[in-house]
């Protein structure tokens, strides 16, 4: 298979299937906190405590005795320096075929001996290899990055003894094309031997390339010997908790308290593979690990419509070694928020209290979130939120969503989006 066909096969799936070595930042895919900005330390539902706060299972709305939701799915891609229009951009302008057809024209040339040919195909060589090259540095220091998120709850919120079971799984990472130097030197080469400064072509340097000689005596073509690589680096992890929560009463006041100890099933991945190569086997990229973890979260209620809350997820911070040898951390994630709420609208702020190492190639993460929801009638919702990223001046995004809740069924969508990312989830549920 030629470079740039598996190339364009491979790059878009290593959105989902890549990291680099890094912690986790804070997960908020389901539709509600989605669409109101990632909020919901304090303004979180009861049926998505596990997710959010554990304590969130004592500070229930009134009426709220069940809750069962299944499914629960979303995505995110982020292509913050649009990589895939660039691969896009070196499968469509046929740059390896154009520089293959360019050396067996020269080598046409050189056979027929047409002076003027040989030195109008050596030009052609040149320009042929210097589009390869400023293609291929455009790869360079540029990645994708996503998640990919699905789970299922079970809750019965309560002041005394609230509680929920939680299953979720979830990939998340980035992925890159490593432009090597080799590769860089190898086709600069070519472009410095094709075309000599000032005189025009040089078709004599040209044939003597160590590289377009190999071509031109049929023993390999120039872009076999390529050694440039796609990347990818991540992990898939599905966790099984039981989150428990009770109203104490701590300095005179009612204070949730929740907890969620979970089982965590991890498998990393790690691949490299030559970008000019079919040879690809996926098993060999794989690393299993199981462990433990907890989230311990706190919730006020101050009985005025207003709410404060307080969580550490994956309290216990664990490192794990990819097949390459690379790190993936799981890490304390620390977030604080508050809300105020009435019977037809609420508003809340979130904010990560510590700053989060990226999970692929990105920037680092510290997530300020802005939501917003009108809540008509208690059967259809209209959300609104912002998230900012405290770490990366250039990343913001706004969100959307609605939500139908008619006779204790519950729907739930939601969208985010700006110019190089995009988020969605979806959330079906009953709750009575």
């Amino acid at each position: 298979m030629r470079k740039s066909t598996l190339l364009k096969a491979i790059a878009p799936t290593l959105v989902l299937f890549s990291t680099q070595a890094a912690a986790l930042p804070f997960q908020s895919i389901d539709p509600r906190s989605l669409a109101m900005g990632g909020v919901g330390v304090a303004s979180g539902s009861t049926a998505n405590a596990a997710f959010m706060n554990p304590a969130l299972l004592s500070v229930a709305r009134e009426g709220e005795d069940f809750s069962l939701e299944m499914p629960i799915m979303g995505f995110r891609i982020n292509d913050p320096d649009s990589l895939r229009d660039e691969v896009d951009a070196y499968q469509d302008d046929n740059l390896e075929a154009n520089l293959t057809d360019a050396i067996n024209a020269f080598d046409a040339a050189i056979n027929s001996g047409n002076v003027a040919q040989i030195e109008s195909t050596a030009t052609e060589v040149g320009n042929a290899s210097l589009a390869m090259s400023n293609q291929l540095e455009k790869f360079t220091n540029k990645a994708v990055q996503g998640e990919l998120f699905g789970g299922v709850v079970i809750g019965i919120p309560s002041k005394k003894i609230g509680a929920s079971l939680m299953l979720n799984g979830y990939i998340v990472g980035g992925g890159l094309v490593d432009y090597t130097e080799a590769d860089q030197n190898l086709v600069d080469g070519i472009v410095d031997d094709a075309i000599a400064t000032g005189t025009g072509a040089d078709p004599t340097a040209l044939a003597t390339n160590p590289t377009v000689a190999g071509q031109l005596n049929g023993t390999q073509d120039v872009v076999d010997n390529l050694t440039s690589g796609l990347e990818g680096r991540g992990a898939a992890i599905v966790e099984v908790g039981i989150s428990l929560s009770r109203e104490v009463t701590i300095g005179g006041h009612d204070v949730a308290v929740g907890i969620t100890p979970k089982y965590v099933a991890l498998e990393t991945f790690d691949y490299r593979v030559d970008i000019n190569t079919a040879d690809f086997d996926a098993s060999k990229g794989l690393n299993e690990y199981t462990d433990f973890n907890f989230d311990l979260g706190v919730a006020k209620d101050f009985g005025n419509g207003w709410k404060a809350g307080f969580v550490a997820k994956n309290l216990l911070a664990n490192d794990y070694t990819t097949v390459r040898g690379n790190v993936i951390k799981i890490e304390p994630q620390l977030r604080a928020g508050v809300g105020m709420s009435n019977e037809w609208w609420s508003m809340a702020v979130d904010l990560d209290l510590v700053e989060n190492e990226p999970v692929g190639f990105e920037s680092k993460s510290q997530y300020l979130g802005l939501g917003a929801e009108l809540d008509l009638f208690d059967t259809a919702q209209l959300r609104l939120g912002y998230r900012h990223n405290l770490s990366d001046s250039d990343s913001s995004i706004p969100t959307i969503g609605i939500g139908f809740s008619p006779f204790g069924l519950h729907a739930d969508f939601a969208l985010a989006a700006n110019s190089t990312e995009i988020a969605a989830s979806m959330q079906l549920g009953f709750r009575f």
